[in-house]
């Protein structure tokens, strides 16, 4: 009798333990906070190398949230975007956050990038260097970045926008075609149009870095900024941890990953090169000011827009 008593018992504790067992697991998943995402729009250049290598390199595991990229063919696709609430942030430029605040939208300024814009001369114009351009046809869009960025690079060496003859061509992929089958003398490209213009034969005249304009930046929504502070606070420290791998790694270690996010053909495994990325901060004021300067006198922005509108410090407390 003792001895089914004790069965009893036995069962019942059985029971009870397997039956709270999975309760009990249940319940501490669905108290275990879920990480915060960030998604963030951009189109294939060199700037979204460091935001690749967050995810392939577990960095945003590290710092506690997820990151959704998604990959933009148009400018115009990704600030609809943007502006629906499908993104949090973008890989955009000066003069994008410009527009995007003149249109009511409240975007911010987060950080630097390292994105370049080259200018190139066609292999059979004859061009070798910056001072034989005057007189010279480039391909631009304009009242864009790339108009900025070319005026900014004239003016660094003596000259005006009015030096050149501006062929309004919206699109990239075109203008390296017009280059390509010289229909047109100049190309200011991004990568990786840059670099298969080069491979060509395209002369380097020089580039927007090299002359001291860093353009390309990075932006959140207000609404982001203040829904998931901690995260893109954390966001920019796995940045900059992706930055230093890449300035003390051999590229041919995540050679691929810079493949495919840049863009570039297959054929170009073995002869890429990355300059040194900076680690992200906030623009120079002087440097915002002035590209808020030239889109007001485009009409694209009031010139009253200040710095403190165009900027937002994710930096503090790090």
């Amino acid at each position: 009798m003792k001895n089914r008593i004790l069965l009893c018992l036995s069962l019942i504790v059985l029971v009870f333990s397997s039956g709270c067992a999975p309760q009990n697991a249940v319940s501490s998943k669905e108290n275990s906070p879920e990480k915060p995402v960030i998604r963030i729009g951009m189109m294939s250049s060199s700037d979204v190398i460091p935001y690749v290598l967050i995810n392939e390199n577990k960095l945003a595991d590290k710092y506690g949230f997820q990151l959704d990229l998604e990959v933009f063919t148009s400018a115009k696709d990704r600030d609809d975007a943007l502006q629906a609430g499908e993104l949090d942030g973008v890989l955009t430029d000066y003069i994008g956050v410009c527009m995007y605040q003149n249109a009511g939208l409240n975007v911010k300024i987060t950080g630097i990038t390292d994105g370049d814009y080259i200018l190139v001369a066609g292999k059979n114009t004859g061009i070798k260097n910056i001072s034989q351009i005057k007189g010279k046809s480039i391909a631009i869009s304009e009242k864009t970045l790339i108009e900025y960025t070319l005026e900014d690079i004239l003016s660094n060496n003596h000259m005006t926008g009015n030096d050149v003859v501006k062929e309004i061509v919206p699109k990239i992929p075109d203008r390296l075609e017009l280059l390509r089958n010289n229909k047109i003398d100049l190309g200011l490209l991004p990568e990786p149009f840059a670099t298969l213009a080069l491979n060509d034969g395209a002369v380097r005249l020089g580039s927007a870095n090299q002359f001291g304009l860093y353009p390309a930046v990075s932006a959140f929504s207000q609404a982001a900024l203040e829904s998931k502070s901690a995260a893109i606070h954390n966001l920019y420290k796995a940045y900059n941890e992706a930055v230093d791998y890449m300035n003390h790694t051999d590229i041919r270690k995540y050679e691929k990953t810079v493949i495919k996010a840049v863009g570039y053909p297959e054929e170009m495994v073995g002869k890429i090169t990355v300059k040194k990325f900076r680690t992200s901060k906030l623009p120079a004021k002087q440097e915002v000011e002035a590209a808020v300067q030239w889109a007001s006198k485009k009409g694209l922005c009031k010139p009253t827009l200040q710095y403190d509108q165009m900027v937002y410090d994710v930096y503090s407390g790090s």
